[in-house]
């Protein structure tokens, strides 16, 4: 609803309006993935048990467990394909949203992005030695490294500020920022309007286009198989990598949390029509399902705002319901 709200007063096509939500749709079910694995495994158990065949093949020799084997294999062979071959096709469709948008409602052809907190660089002041300048922008474009919204403070060797500049816009030429539409403040000018304006600059165009931007990237922008050099770069060029960190192992963990659901589910679905709780059953194992979705969405939240520590927020969070799910299955065997 919300990308229709935004087209509706572009000039976007119907089908354009109509294919931008769809693109959405893959990353919605990475989001819910293993909440869906959990659902629609419920209802496979119980349509199985309904029509007596689980109970067929229990009583020609085999143990639940030996039921389940194979399908937590193909559960976790699932999980496997997700991350690597469905991710990538959702972040293909995430990129032809994103351009999309950017054509369609920000009116714009070049790939930006525009952080709530802004963007903050550090720089040395080429010009005076021993002095810092600190730097804010509202948005940043990647192809032609411009930044808008600009605010410039510089410091003396002492950390004392003494000088303010604004800036509609800049652009990393060589070694300089190229400023425009300048606003000066310091000692002597209140206010003072200047068209262009440069400043000498020790930052390179590979570290704002490869960690300053990356950074600032929505983390599911990027592969399983992109994730381990990203990260690297980032924690070498100072930025913290938290949040690409959490997304990499929330990645690696999905495998298992898919086999947890599969005999969570068996547990919940594996019964017959005829038991007095078999929906009751079922309407547990749906709402453990959103629990799941709840609480795990919650934790990385925590986690990415270095609240909670990375492992709690995934691999435990997928070793407790594997456990949970071992547990419920053998109790399940020995009624």
């Amino acid at each position: 609803m919300d990308v229709i709200e935004k087209i509706k007063g572009s000039e976007a096509s119907f089908w354009v309006g109509l294919f931008m939500p769809c693109l959405q749709i893959p990353d919605f079910l990475n989001d819910i993935a293993p909440s869906l694995v959990l659902m629609s495994a419920i209802v496979t158990f119980f349509l199985l048990s309904s029509k007596s065949e689980i109970t067929i093949v229990r009583a020609s020799g085999f143990s639940l467990w030996q039921i389940l084997q194979p399908i937590a294999i193909s559960a976790f062979l699932l999980g496997v394909f997700w991350i690597t071959i469905f991710n990538s096709f959702s972040i293909q469709a995430l990129n032809k949203f994103n351009q999309l948008e950017n054509q369609y409602v920000k009116k714009e052809e070049r790939l930006s992005i525009e952080p709530k907190n802004g963007i903050w660089l550090k720089q040395s002041n080429i010009d005076k030695s021993g002095e810092t300048i600190i730097i804010q922008a509202g948005k940043i474009y990647k192809n032609s490294l411009q930044l808008d919204e600009v605010v410039f403070w510089f410091f003396d060797k002492n950390n004392n500020f003494y000088q303010k500049i604004d800036a509609e816009e800049m652009i990393l030429v060589n070694d300089s920022w190229h400023l425009k539409k300048i606003t000066l403040n310091d000692q002597n000018n209140i206010n003072k309007k200047i068209d262009n304006y440069k400043i000498k600059t020790n930052l390179k165009p590979d570290f704002i286009i490869q960690k300053v931007f990356n950074n600032f990237q929505n983390v599911k922008l990027f592969s399983i198989f992109d994730l381990p050099d990203l990260i690297e770069e980032l924690q070498t060029s100072g930025f913290s990598p938290t949040k690409f960190i959490v997304y990499f192992n929330s990645l690696l963990s999905k495998p298992i949390l898919f086999v947890a659901m599969i005999l969570i589910a068996c547990f919940f679905g594996l019964n017959h029509t005829r038991n007095n709780y078999a929906v009751l059953m079922i309407f547990l194992g749906i709402t453990f399902g959103l629990l799941l979705y709840i609480i795990s969405s919650i934790m990385i939240a925590l986690s990415s705002s270095n609240l909670v520590p990375t492992f709690a927020a995934t691999w435990v969070i997928a070793i407790i319901c594997l456990a949970i799910g071992i547990l419920l299955i053998y109790k399940k065997e020995n009624i």
